[in-house]
């Protein structure tokens, strides 16, 4: 199990570095890591679109799917999309993120 303050703490530390990132990526994980509180601290965890754009205030599938892609590409996130409409997307949290990002 993750300490998820120090995960977060982590996330801003490193993505407000980055001028790529706007106010939608920090919402986005900060949904990502409540959503993995509320399952238990599993890791993976499943997840819906639904659910993550919801509690991240995203409205724009477009942009959704921009900073997914993003928190991925940047060793964030794994990420497993479900194409099956009752199945949620397995997300995993990436447990050393200050590791993916020295250098």
């Amino acid at each position: 199990m993750m300490d998820t303050g120090k995960q977060l703490t982590n996330f801003l530390k490193l993505a407000s570095k980055n001028n790529g990132f706007h106010q939608s990526h920090f919402s986005l994980y900060s949904a990502i890591l409540m959503c993995y509180t509320k399952g238990l601290c599993q890791n993976p965890f499943r997840v819906s679109r639904r659910e993550l754009m919801k509690h991240s205030a995203i409205h724009s599938f477009a942009t959704y799917h921009k900073c997914l892609k993003d928190l991925v590409s940047h060793g964030y996130i794994d990420y497993q999309p479900s194409y099956h409409p009752k199945l949620a997307s397995q997300v995993t949290l990436l447990s050393d993120i200050n590791a993916n990002h020295e250098g």
